[in-house]
């Protein structure tokens, strides 16, 4: 199936996420009185929860960690040699890797999309993710350093990686008191801020996509990017 335009993903993209957090028999009942009003947009969403009930039915989402993580340890990703996975979520997997071609030294954080997950939903967020963090340059935000595609297809991003705690850990541990943790939380809300100013919203800030470095410095991670 071809690409939805940028432009009619960001019209019909709000709408398959209330539609894919409603009950079927709730959806089915939004779907007559939004059809009756959007017709267009009605047969394009159609479409796509068509897509994503298909890949729910098949399980695609069940798949363990280990049939994500394995065989990579080693690879080359353009100058990047993967070294071990840092984690994972819906979309995909996140690894820890190293430039090896001798020109620098410097660790990444490489996003791949999965493969057994790529249906046309997600590979359309998954390129937006990249198109969204292109548009953010921010102290407190991780960057976009890279985009690709792996000779086995696999759409990825090249991501600076944040090594730290996330930052209830890194505030526990440390004992910190009220002034540093508003401090830190000061930091957050100023990523959060430049986000808006572009547009962009974060819709899963939490704990885990909020790092501390060694150093002190606030990093908000991607995932749950949209644009407005």
């Amino acid at each position: 199936m071809s690409t939805l335009h940028p432009e009619r993903w960001q019209q019909v993209s709000p709408y398959l996420d209330y539609a894919l957090s409603l009950s079927n028999t709730e959806r089915a009942v939004w779907m007559d009185s939004f059809r009756e009003g959007n017709p267009e947009l009605a047969g394009i969403l159609e479409n796509l929860l068509s897509e994503h009930d298909g890949a729910e039915k098949e399980k695609f989402l069940q798949r363990s960690m280990l049939q994500i993580t394995e065989s990579r340890d080693g690879q080359t990703i353009g100058p990047y040699t993967l070294i071990s996975p840092l984690g994972h979520g819906g979309m995909g997997v996140v690894w820890l890797a190293e430039r090896s071609d001798g020109r620098f030294q410097r660790r990444v954080a490489i996003k791949f999309l999965q493969f057994a997950l790529a249906t046309r939903i997600v590979e359309e967020r998954f390129r937006q993710e990249g198109l969204i963090l292109g548009q953010l340059t921010h102290p407190h935000i991780a960057e976009l350093i890279d985009a690709g595609v792996t000779s086995r297809g696999e759409p990825y991003l090249v991501l600076e990686y944040v090594g730290g705690e996330t930052i209830d850990e890194y505030c526990d541990r440390r004992k910190l008191d009220v002034e540093a943790r508003i401090k830190l939380f000061l930091d957050v809300l100023g990523s959060v801020a430049h986000a808006h100013a572009n547009l962009v919203v974060h819709r899963d800030i939490k704990p885990s996509n909020v790092l501390v470095r060694n150093d002190g410095q606030v990093k908000l991670l991607d995932s749950e990017l949209r644009s407005c």
